[in-house]
C-alpha cells in the first residue's frame, strides 16, 4: 500500500491522468480491492500542502510506531469518525498528518490516554492512529466521488 501511494503521489499530471483512465476502464472487470479509493484519491487529488507529510508518512517504518497504545489508537479513531460524513473524514485523516509534532495536539492526545503516558508513546499512538484510520477507511466512497 505504502509503495503504491507513494508512486501515485509523485507521478506528474500526465502520468495520474492516464492512471485514472486505466483505472476507470478496467474497474467493472475485475474485483475490487483494498484501499482501491483511496489510490484512487491519490492520483487523482493530492493537495500540495499535503503531499510532503503524505510522502512523510510513507516512508514511516514500523520502529515509528513503537510503543504506539494500539487500542487507544482505534477507540480514538473510532470516535472521531462517528457520525461524520466521508468527506469529513478525509479532512480528519489529512488533518492527522504531521500532528505528532504539534505540542499542543500532543498535551490534547495525551489527556485521552493512561496518566502518565510516556511522550513517546503520544507520538507513535497519533502516528497509529493515521495507520488505523486507512485500515478503517481507506475504501471509503467519498475517495470514489467525481
Amino acid at each position: 500500500m505504502r509503495q503504491i501511494a507513494q508512486i501515485a503521489l509523485t507521478r506528474t499530471d500526465e502520468e495520474r491522468r492516464q492512471y485514472l483512465q486505466q483505472f476507470h476502464a478496467g474497474h467493472h472487470e475485475r474485483l475490487p480491492g483494498p484501499n482501491d479509493s483511496f489510490m484512487r484519491w491519490a492520483y487523482s487529488d493530492p493537495r500540495l500542502e499535503d503531499v510532503p507529510l503524505l510522502l512523510a508518512e510513507l516512508a514511516c517504518t514500523d520502529a515509528d510506531y513503537a510503543g504506539a497504545l494500539e487500542h487507544e489508537a482505534d477507540v480514538l479513531v473510532r470516535q472521531r469518525a462517528h457520525g461524520k460524513s466521508p468527506a469529513q473524514r478525509i479532512a480528519d485523516y489529512l488533518s492527522l498528518l504531521g500532528m505528532e509534532n504539534s505540542e499542543r495536539v500532543r498535551t490534547a492526545v495525551a489527556s485521552l490516554l493512561p496518566p502518565a503516558t510516556a511522550d513517546p508513546a503520544v507520538a507513535a499512538t497519533i502516528r497509529h492512529m493515521r495507520r488505523r484510520w486507512l485500515e478503517l477507511y481507506g475504501d471509503d466512497p467519498f475517495f470514489a466521488e467525481d
